[in-house]
Order: structure tokens, then sequence, then C-alpha cells
């Protein structure tokens, strides 16, 4: 049995104990979650299911709550583990690398189980698989709230950013979502990340990646530079083959204490940007030419 069906069946087991409670308007309460459940891929402005909309549905949202928090370790690691099953163990959000806990390929990446739509604002979708996603640590304790980004904003992300469909098909597919690989970036605006979006900009707010990602940026040209100076670079031509190398292979990780593996598509485009920008090389080149002279 998959993780995904373990997870429905302590749903369905909430659910059956809830239909016991003697409560006036019972059906009213699981109309709602159900008709939550079966719209939550279309993201809508609002859900039909509130917490505070009466005893019942508070009631019920705390037996779910409380469904989640007693799930067995076990099936949260059998889940993360089917999840990138076929898929690179990165953050669906930030991209960050998500190392494996052990040797074997099979053993569970150091990820969180996140909810999407947080428990507490979100009850219905507590024990549901579509709104479980496994991401790095700090996507997954950044504060989200529903003022921040409500369903629909995030769908209108989404849409912009063409991910709306893997989003729809999560956990079905082969390939989940993933925002990181849909961000453009330009290195030469204080606004690292390119878009004009409002919708894409509140999700990029919501998990903090302009600052996060900034602060990856910054520590490429630490890395970049530290590199060309245990390098004999001789001639523009070399420094150019020399960032052709580095644009293309993993040697930033031989840095101790931090790898950009963690988000190589900025290394690249902090690479390419230098590569490909006559004036940003030979500025580079002057530098490394002064190292040279320093040294003789």
């Amino acid at each position: 049995m998959t993780a995904q069906d373990l997870i429905k069946n302590e749903a369905n087991m909430v659910i059956e104990e809830f239909k016991k409670l003697t409560y006036t308007n019972s059906v009213e309460v699981l109309c709602d979650y159900n008709n939550d459940l079966n719209n939550f891929k279309n993201l809508p402005e609002n859900f039909s299911f509130k917490k505070n909309k009466s005893d019942g549905h508070e009631k019920l949202a705390q037996m779910l709550i409380d469904g989640y928090n007693s799930l067995k370790a076990d099936i949260k690691k059998q889940y993360k583990m089917e999840f990138f099953k076929n898929i690179e163990k990165r953050c669906p959000f930030c991209g960050q690398l998500l190392e494996s806990s052990g040797k074997a390929d099979s053993d569970v990446p150091t990820a969180d189980l996140d909810h999407f739509f947080p428990k507490c604002d979100f009850p219905q979708f507590a024990l549901f698989p579509p709104n479980l996603i496994p991401t790095c640590m700090e996507c997954n304790r950044i504060e989200k709230h529903t003022d921040k980004i409500s369903p629909k904003e995030f769908k209108l992300a989404l849409q912009e950013l063409n991910l709306l469909n893997d989003f729809q098909n999560h956990p079905n597919k082969r390939t989940h979502f993933r925002i990181y690989s849909s961000l453009s970036f330009d290195c030469n605006n204080k606004l690292f990340i390119k878009t004009t979006n409002i919708y894409v900009q509140k999700l990029i707010k919501l998990y903090g990646l302009e600052e996060r990602y900034n602060n990856i940026r910054n520590k490429s040209f630490q890395i970049l530079w530290g590199m060309v100076r245990n390098f004999d670079i001789q001639s523009p031509e070399s420094l150019e083959n020399f960032l052709k190398n580095m644009a293309s292979s993993n040697w930033h990780e031989i840095n101790d204490g931090y790898s950009l593996n963690n988000s190589p598509q900025i290394w690249q485009e902090f690479i390419e940007n230098i590569l490909y920008d006559e004036c940003k090389l030979m500025a580079l080149w002057e530098e490394v030419k002064s190292i040279n002279m320093s040294i003789f």
C-alpha cells in the first residue's frame, strides 16, 4: 500500500469517528469537507470549510489536525521516499538539494513534510496527500498566512510559471511542480528574480526567495574569486575556458561549508553573466592580472 493510501485511510478513520458524534449539522460539515477535497485542484477564491463556521466544523478541524499530528513517522518517511522516487531530490520551492540521510539511493531525503496550505488555516487538507509536499527546512519554517497569498493567487502564480498542470497532478506523476526551475534571473539587477507578475511576486515573497537567492549570488562571487586565485590563468582565453568549465562542472562543490549545488541554476546564470559580457570578462581578467603581478 502506498503512503498516499495510508494517509487517506487515516483521514477516513477520522471521518468515521466524527460521524459517531452528535452534531446537528454533521451533514453540512461533511458536505463542506468533501466539496473542498473535490475542489482542491481548482484552487478557488475561497473554500467552503471554515473551522469556525460551527461547533461541528471546529470539532472536525481539530480531529483532522490531531490525526496528522499522530501520523506515524514511518508513513511520512514512506511518503517522502515515494515523492522523490523518480525525480531529483530538491525542494520544489527553492531548489535546495535535499541530501539523503544515508548512503542508499532508496534512503529518505532530509526533507520536512510541509502542508502547502497550513493545517491550522485549512484543516480539511491536514490529511490530504495533494497538500503534502516535502520541502527543505527553510521553506517549511517560513510563516505562511492566508492573507499573504490566497489559493486563487497561488493558482494565478502557477499559471504564469506554467506549473498549474504539474501542481494539479501532484502527487500522481513522476514530475512534480518545481517553482525554482521556472524562475528567471537577472544578475545585473538589484531585484535578482525577473518577474513583473504580482502573483509570482507574492509567491517569491512568501518563501523569501529574493533575499535567499541574493545571498547565494553574493556567495557565488566569493567562491568564484577564491577559485580564480588558485588556478594558473595566463590569458583572457584561458580565463574564458576556465569559466566555461566552471559553468558546466561541479567544481564549486569542493568548497567547504557551502555547496552551490543547492542552486545550480543561479550558479550557472552567475558564471554565464560574466562569460558572455565582454566588459565583465575583461574586468575580471584585469583583476587576475593584478593577482599574478603581486605574486611575482
